[in-house]
């Protein structure tokens, strides 16, 4: 070969290389919806400059909805920020810390535990993606991928699943097409026909620490009837227990500190079984936890179910600032984290409160909505998820 042959050789791979680079990247998962908001969240997290953040916060979607990193900052120097997706698998946790501390040398992990009920748990290849497919291509995702198809086979697979849906007349679903679990360009290509977007060309960003922004949602309000709170346990079975094990044992050969949550909304009488028996078993283990669906609590942090949410699961950005001022308090007076205001490395949190505030103000100005309240007998429904 000659020098000219090896030098276009060399430029037919890069361009190659280009090439297949932005046919990974736009045939992925679109960035519609609530999955925007997820997209937002992990391109801002790569863009992050290395060994920033104080703590990160885990777990489905009501974390993103209840935290306001920039409010944090302003009150207290603390570079908190929330990677959570809808109705994230519990059983990616250790995956999703692990990219996290790729980039971010974090001492602290907030959990939420909502996820570890079996409805929560059940996996779809959605769930699954929202995860996966947000990840930069790494070791990491293929671990995450694989995690998933292993935890979708497991779990239509277990004697207390296979029995419910003998129960409800359901069948098992059909198994996960793997290579595209892989591969995602292998699902998403024909999305060329039906139509790209903008978004699929150029990455949307968070510009308020991922502050949950999504159309009139924040500043929405639906009268939710106030959780009945229960003292009721329903016992744990073995692949639940195994996925609070992993994370704990994930925190103790890393050093990460844990803490465990449940975040404040309305809770079912059916769900809050399983949590409070979460909450028993890691506390047994000797992990630190709080939850927040007390009554004690919600007095504490001033939930009103009557302005603070915008449906049953969610805060709305009143509740999300009543619940940022009083955990970021906490998380001040029980880790001490350096305030970090005033240096030059955090300047882009200065502009993202003020975006914030700014967005806030206008949205409850120009954009808030009244829905009708939940249904008389809504609290009591099993069919309820994050």
């Amino acid at each position: 070969m000659t020098k000219k042959q090896g030098i276009r050789s060399v430029l037919f791979i890069l361009a190659l290389s280009m090439v297949l680079c932005l046919i990974v990247n736009v045939f992925t998962i679109p960035a519609e919806g609530d999955t925007l908001s997820v997209k937002k969240r992990y391109n801002d997290f790569y863009d992050e400059p290395e060994n920033t953040w104080d703590c990160v916060l885990v777990g489905t979607s009501c974390v993103d909805r209840e935290w306001i990193a920039p409010l944090a900052w302003k009150d207290y120097g603390m570079a908190v920020y929330a990677m959570n997706t809808d109705v994230q698998p519990m059983y990616l946790t250790t995956n999703v810390l692990k990219e996290v501390r790729k980039k971010q040398d974090v001492k602290l992990a907030v959990v939420d535990i909502r996820g570890i009920k079996m409805k929560s748990l059940r996996p779809d290849e959605i769930r699954i993606r929202r995860v996966t497919d947000s990840m930069k291509y790494s070791k990491n995702r293929w671990e995450t991928v694989a995690k998933g198809i292993q935890f979708y086979k497991d779990y239509y697979s277990h004697e207390d699943v296979l029995a419910k849906l003998e129960k409800d007349g359901d069948e098992v679903p059909e198994d996960l097409d793997e290579m595209s679990m892989y591969f995602s360009f292998l699902k998403y290509h024909s999305r060329w026909e039906s139509g790209m977007r903008k978004a699929d060309f150029v990455p949307p960003v968070s510009t308020m620490k991922g502050v949950y922004d999504f159309e009139e949602m924040p500043f929405t309000v639906e009268e939710v009837k106030p959780t009945k709170v229960v003292s009721d346990r329903e016992e744990l079975n073995d692949m639940q227990i195994a996925i609070l094990d992993e994370i704990l044992e994930y925190g103790k050969e890393t050093g990460l500190e844990l803490l465990f949550i449940s975040s404040p909304s309305q809770l079912s009488k059916y769900e809050q079984p399983e949590v409070n028996a979460a909450f028993d078993y890691l506390e047994e283990q000797g992990a630190k936890t709080i939850n927040f669906n007390t009554e004690e609590k919600y007095e504490e942090i001033g939930i009103n179910f009557s302005e603070d949410l915008y449906n049953d699961h969610h805060l709305n950005s009143k509740g999300a600032v009543k619940f940022t001022k009083y955990f970021s308090k906490y998380l001040s007076e029980n880790y001490h984290f350096e305030d970090k205001r005033g240096q030059e490395a955090y300047h882009e949190w200065d502009e993202a409160y003020d975006l914030f505030v700014a967005f806030y103000e206008n949205g409850w100005k120009n954009l808030y909505t009244k829905v009708g309240g939940s249904n008389e007998n809504e609290e009591d429904s099993e069919e309820t998820e994050d």
